[in-house]
């Protein structure tokens, strides 16, 4: 069969004599495209893509979807770069370029590249390579954000960036969220401070301290911020400071430190009635009436949350997506019954693997039964109830069948909705393992 070409995409032309030959080129478009889903390297697709205009344009057909984000490792030489984006250059939104070592003499040229043919880019993630942290050329080092013509970005994001990186910010004025994973140590808060003022599109900021380093005056230089990200900060954090359009909070700290109370007690007492997403690496019983007090939240993801302080969470009346896990090793599904049948604008329940697998069933049929009673008095949203247990295959295919109905659904991918949209541009996401 593999001898008359029957084992091929194409063999159903050998299968019986042709009164005509036919050429490549005068198949269909689709035979095209089924060609090219054959090319798993980029590289033999732009080979491709060179032989033809027929060729050419399925590539360029292809862009809006394959080319929106793009890596700069995706292509091994300068030229091959050249011409796929001098194609399909409109359609990239997003660039991921790694810089350092064996990247250098492709750095500069590429970004010049992109400098030209990619005028829809909204997002650039710089990351940087220690032992060569900057582009050596014959007039000396060269700055990469300098470099970069395009100062019209929505979003930047900086992983290892050393100081004169992050000084160059000030002329990215259209910048509406910045993402450093990383702050250099030889980046004063001062200089810091000066490049986010200049930033007065800013919504979102995301930070990763490298080393222990104080909290840098953030509220009074981009009181704008919509959502703010810390990880690694400083164990004696006790106040975030006043941010007025402030939505959206992540707090992610090392287990090994004991963090200030008083965070938690400011954050009550200065947020109560606006934040509407929180994100904690874990929280105590003394803590946790701090963070019921935030009456407004809509997300509340904690990977390590106590269990004597679960029926706290039924004072949140706003919940619209829980993602949770306790700090025991064995916890009660049931215990979570009051907080899902009273939390009435729940819509996504997200549960690690420490919850007993042996009290499911009971706790969906319980769940549905409060739901339905619910559902007869008046609305009731539908229930996304996503699970981290190891089940098998088969045993999760009987539940779905069994449970899922209008009321409930169930879930083991891993699924997000809008409001646990991991940060994606920082190291970690929420993980309840």
């Amino acid at each position: 069969m593999e001898r008359l070409g029957l084992g091929c995409p194409l063999g159903f032309l050998a299968s019986k004599p042709q009164k005509h030959k036919t050429a490549i080129l005068d198949l269909n478009y689709d035979c095209y495209v089924e060609i090219f889903s054959y090319l798993n390297a980029l590289d033999d697709k732009l080979n491709l893509a060179r032989a033809h205009p027929q060729f050419r344009d399925v590539l360029i057909r292809e862009a809006p979807r394959r080319f929106v984000k793009i890596n700069m490792r995706m292509l091994r030489s300068i030229s091959d770069w050249d011409y796929l984006l001098r194609l399909c250059g409109d359609s990239v939104l997003e660039c991921e370029l790694r810089h350092g070592r064996w990247d250098d003499s492709i750095t500069l040229p590429f970004l010049a590249l992109l400098n030209t043919h990619c005028r829809n880019m909204q997002h650039l993630h710089l990351i940087f390579v220690h032992s060569v942290p900057m582009t050596q050329t014959e007039g000396g080092e060269v700055n990469i954000l300098q470099v970069m013509q395009r100062k019209d970005l929505k979003c930047l994001s900086l992983t290892d960036a050393k100081a004169p990186i992050v000084l160059q910010l000030q002329h990215f004025v259209e910048l509406e969220a910045l993402h450093i994973d990383g702050i250099d140590e030889e980046l004063s808060d001062a200089d810091f401070m000066e490049q986010l003022e200049a930033l007065p599109a800013l919504r979102r900021l995301s930070l990763r301290f490298a080393s222990r380093r104080q909290y840098p005056p953030l509220a009074a230089h981009c009181p704008q911020l919509e959502h703010l990200s810390l990880e690694n900060f400083e164990a004696t954090l006790a106040d975030v400071g006043d941010f007025p359009q402030l939505k959206s909070l992540h707090l992610r700290w090392r287990l090994s430190i004991q963090l200030n109370n008083n965070l938690f007690r400011m954050l009550a007492k200065r947020y109560n009635d606006r934040l509407e997403q929180l994100q904690l690496t874990i929280v105590k019983p003394e803590q946790a009436s701090h963070i019921v007090a935030l009456a407004n939240l809509k997300m509340l993801a904690c990977p390590m949350w106590p269990s004597e302080a679960l029926t706290h969470l039924t004072q949140l009346q706003h919940l619209e997506c829980l993602t949770l896990q306790c700090t025991e090793a064995a916890a009660s599904l049931m215990q979570l019954l009051d907080v899902v049948t009273n939390c009435s604008k729940l819509q996504h329940l997200k549960l690690g693997k420490r919850w007993l697998e042996d009290q499911l069933e009971d706790f969906i049929c319980a769940v549905l039964d409060a739901f339905r009673r619910q559902a007869a008095i008046g609305a009731r949203p539908a229930l996304l109830l996503t699970l981290e247990s190891p089940a098998a295959i088969e045993l999760q295919n009987q539940l779905r069948d069994k449970w899922n109905s209008q009321l409930l659904r169930l879930d083991w991918q891993r699924s997000v909705c809008g409001l646990c949209q991991p940060d994606r541009h920082t190291k970690h996401e929420v993980f309840l393992d």
